[in-house]
């Protein structure tokens, strides 16, 4: 991803007013939102059955950001944002395909779809909307942070893992 536009990106959550915890603090759902940059991990529990390379890592750290979605139809989505995360050392990644690094957050709409229950806590993250490869994490969200797993999808088969967000902290930078 170009570093100027992920700086750009959280230049701008960064001089958005009150400080980010006030801000979560006095919003209505402050439990929900995701609003803000994050510390992403991503670990990988399988790789691809069909994959050309063997992934370099089994986990990569990075950073996510999500501002508020003021179009409404797009995906149904209540953010959208940006990611810098090195997909390709997992082993993900289309061949050929350099599209800019999208993010689309998603809450349940309701409690109960069909015969699985998805708790109010419950999010969806999908890498790269509309791309070659689908990568969807699916997580909760709890006190400290997301915590879930995701997967991948593409011509080569299915890829999954663990993943992890946390409210981002440019000291702390270990992985």
């Amino acid at each position: 991803m170009n570093s100027r536009a992920l700086l750009v990106f959280l230049a701008a959550i960064g001089c958005s007013g009150a400080p980010r915890e006030t801000r979560f603090a006095d919003e209505p759902a402050a439990g929900k939102s995701l609003v803000g940059a994050w510390d992403a991990r991503l670990s990988l529990t399988r790789p691809y059955s069909l994959g050309v390379s063997t992934p370099t890592s089994r986990r990569i750290c990075g950073t996510i950001g999500f501002v508020d979605n003021h179009r409404p139809g797009q995906d149904d989505a209540t953010a959208v944002g940006v990611y810098d995360l090195d997909l390709a050392r997992l082993g993900l990644g289309w061949m050929g395909e350099d599209a800019f690094p999208a993010a689309l957050l998603s809450l349940p709409a309701n409690s109960d779809v069909g015969a699985n229950r998805i708790r109010d806590d419950s999010i969806t993250i999908v890498l790269n909307p509309g791309s070659s490869e689908r990568i969807v994490l699916l997580g909760r969200r709890e006190a400290m942070g997301v915590d879930g797993e995701w997967f991948a999808r593409s011509a080569r088969g299915t890829a999954s893992g663990s993943f992890s967000l946390r409210p981002h902290d440019s000291a702390r930078r270990s992985c």
